[in-house]
């Protein structure tokens, strides 16, 4: 299974205009492959929207992307309002959940921690053990790790009910020696957040 993250860029202002315009055409291409999920953000660079498509393989995406390239039904007339588009994929992680439909909540955390060569590989060594207990605070969502785009990166992707939520998380993580796993640091040099809000057509909310 690969999971292709899509960022676009969008003029100010027309985020939700581009939702709108998933929600409308999106019956069109769930046949082919399902959405993940579908996000703008909120925090960072605004005026963004951010989705995950996942696939058996690479060349099932290949094909569904020939197969649905269908205008004016799919992809939606966004045009006019686009300002860059980026693509990359990343490879499961053993322990990360399927993108299965699913009622999180208002708030989704995108997580990007970058590490030296090797680095990546420690640091998720300890995921298994100790992510029961950080999911029984809130759920990981899905985990990666880059295969196309920068290498040597893990993504990560949490959901709260919303942001009084998500800071209760991080108070009860604030100092703990189980979350986040130690192994690998040492090889860490880099860590980026973005928060979102899901769309109204997003599988996950």
């Amino acid at each position: 299974m690969i999971v292709e993250l899509r960022t676009y860029l969008l003029k100010p202002g027309s985020a939700p205009e581009v939702e709108a315009l998933f929600k409308k055409h999106l019956h069109h291409r769930m046949p082919a492959s399902p959405l993940g999920g579908l996000w703008h953000t909120t925090s960072g660079v605004l005026n963004r929207i951010v989705h995950l498509w996942p696939y058996d393989t690479i060349e099932q995406r290949m094909q569904v992307r020939k197969d649905m390239w269908k205008p004016p039904d799919w992809p939606p007339p966004l045009r006019p309002f686009l300002v860059e588009m980026e693509a990359e994929v990343w490879l499961p992680a053993p322990f990360s959940p399927s993108l299965a439909p699913a009622q999180h909540g208002g708030l989704y955390e995108f997580c990007i921690d970058s590490f030296l060569p090797g680095g990546l590989d420690h640091y998720a060594r300890d995921w298994t053990e100790k992510l029961p207990a950080r999911n029984e605070l809130s759920p990981l969502v899905f985990c990666g790790v880059s295969e196309l785009g920068v290498l040597n990166r893990l993504l990560h992707v949490w959901a709260y009910r919303d942001s009084a939520h998500r800071d209760e998380v991080h108070r009860a993580l604030a100092g703990s020696s189980d979350w986040p796993p130690a192994s690998g640091h040492d090889k860490l040099v880099r860590q980026e957040s973005i928060l979102t809000a899901p769309a109204e057509c997003s599988p996950l909310n």
